[in-house]
Parts: C-alpha cells; sequence; structure tokens
C-alpha cells in the first residue's frame, strides 16, 4: 500500500495517495486517520483535504464521536467529482469505457477493431464524444484518456513496439495519435500491467503481499504486485512472456521457435488440439 513521504516538492504523489485512502474508506474516514494510514504529518492532510474539496473529488460528511477525543469530520470520496476515459486495443475489438472517479463503468462502447492505426484514432474519438453525450457529462469533467495495448510499449515515448496480429502497428505512436484525436491527455500502458493496476484499484485482497496477475487472449502477458504497487520492471514491459518456451515440440511460433507459451496458449492453437482429441467437432471457430 502506498504511503505519502513529508519531503518537499512531492505534493502530487501525496494528492494521489490522500485520495486512494478516502476511496478505500465507503464507511469514511477522518483526517488523523489519513495522516496515521499514508505516514504524512497531519498538516499536510489537512492541506491536500482541502485542495481535494475544492476539486469536488472529496466531501466532508457527518461528525462522528468515538471514545473520549475530539470528534472527526469523516470524509467521502465524490465518484461524480470527475471522470476518466479507458480504452483496450485487441486484434479483434476495441473497448471504449467512461468510468467515474471510483472506477465504476458510466457508458461502454465495443466495436470490432478497424484497419491500421488511424482508424482506431478516429473510432475511439467518435466513441469517446458518444459516452460524454449520452452521459450527459462536459469535456471539462474529464480527467484524461488511459490506454491499454498489447505489449511490448515504449511509455517515454508513447509507442507500441510490435503488438501481435495488429497489422501496420509496427513503432505506432499511440499516446499521440489518440491525443490528437480526442483532444485529451493520454496515458498509455501494456493491456496486462492495466488490468492488474485495476484489480489493485478495485479491491483490497492484493495490497499486502505478492500478488500474480496472468493474462492470456491473442498473446500471454504476466504482470506482478507487491504491496499494492505494480513491479513493471526499468523498461515497463516486465512479464514478456510470450516467447519462453514450455514444449519442444510444440506449434511452430512466427519467432521461429517451437513451444513458445504465446502460440502454444493460443485461442487457434486450443482449439484445434480440441479438435483432434475429439472434444469439439470438425469446423469449430478459433
Amino acid at each position: 500500500m502506498r504511503r505519502g513521504t513529508n519531503l518537499p516538492r512531492v505534493g502530487d504523489f501525496n494528492q494521489m495517495v490522500v485520495l486512494d485512502q478516502v476511496r478505500r474508506a465507503p464507511d469514511g474516514t477522518s483526517r488523523s486517520e489519513l495522516a496515521a494510514s499514508t505516514g504524512l504529518s497531519l498538516q499536510a492532510v489537512s492541506n491536500i483535504v482541502a485542495r481535494l474539496i475544492a476539486l469536488g473529488y472529496v466531501v466532508e460528511g457527518e461528525r462522528r464521536a468515538e471514545g473520549r477525543g475530539k470528534p472527526r469530520t469523516m470524509l467521502y470520496l465524490e465518484p461524480q467529482g470527475a471522470y476518466a476515459l479507458g480504452v483496450h486495443i485487441d486484434p479483434v475489438v476495441v473497448t471504449s469505457v467512461l468510468v467515474d472517479l471510483d472506477g465504476r463503468t458510466v457508458e461502454k462502447v465495443v466495436e470490432p477493431t478497424p484497419a491500421g492505426p488511424e482508424a482506431v484514432a478516429g473510432a475511439v474519438a467518435a466513441a469517446a464524444a458518444g459516452m460524454l453525450d449520452r452521459a450527459g457529462i462536459e469535456r471539462s469533467a474529464v480527467l484524461g484518456l488511459g490506454v491499454a495495448a498489447p505489449g511490448p510499449v515504449d511509455l517515454a515515448a508513447g509507442t507500441v513496439i510490435r503488438p501481435p496480429l495488429l497489422d501496420g502497428w509496427e513503432e505506432v505512436p499511440v499516446r499521440d495519435l489518440l491525443a490528437a484525436a480526442t483532444g485529451f491527455d493520454v496515458v498509455l500502458d501494456k493491456d496486462v500491467s492495466a488490468a492488474m493496476v485495476a484489480e489493485l484499484w478495485r479491491g483490497n485482497r492484493m495490497l499486502r503481499g505478492t500478488s500474480l496477475f496472468f493474462y492470456t487472449g491473442f498473446g500471454v502477458a504476466v504482470a506482478v504486485a507487491h504491496d499494492g504497487e505494480l513491479l513493471a520492471g526499468s523498461s515497463r514491459n516486465a512479464g514478456e512472456v510470450g516467447h519462453l518456451m514450455v514444449d519442444n515440440d510444440g506449434p511452430r511460433c512466427d519467432c521461429g521457435q517451437r513451444g513458445c507459451i504465446g502460440v502454444s496458449a493460443a485461442p487457434a492453437t486450443l482449439v484445434a488440439e480440441a479438435v483432434a482429441g475429439g472434444v469439439l467437432p470438425a469446423g469449430t471457430p478459433a
């Protein structure tokens, strides 16, 4: 679980830590409790809470008295205080969502993946505009757009490198492309990393110890977290395990080897094996 720091010039990080603690307390929390859980001074917490209230992200609730101490003013997340857009780019479908500050889905659009990066950017921009219009939410209330794309990625440059089964996507500047198409600030990450962050965001069960997320779709990847922190490595590409060999006599991979876990666990391979073994009827689509 993230803790704040009382060092100077880390205000944005501390604000994120405090907001996350408020979000994880559906029954409310107080300034003194936030100071204890984040490691920040009570004065620092009070200043941050004042900013969060001014932004509309946090609201004050009832005063709660427990024991002999001074009654505590409870703090709650305001889910409608801000919104964010999210996009998952997949070889078959592009999924776009509009979520509130608590991560709950407000609107969702799933459509076949258009051919080429520019067409995908146009589809995402149209989906975003449509979702905001249907939900009646102003663009100014949207914090930004998060993009989950197949790895590997170059996060510094905002590009995808050579995503599997996406022709014409070599070294594509996805971050800048979608920022230009939508007009929003864009954050790019690998799909498996984004999935792990979502698990950490939506629950408390993975905030202690080490957790492993195994992602399988048109590719295979792994994400690891420890004490609520994603361990993505210096390049943010840790977990690219698709070309680990698991079967010397397995199916041929596009890298030239046999039995890579990515191709061995691919849906087409598993369906073909099931058909060959009589588990599925001949002609079953992958």
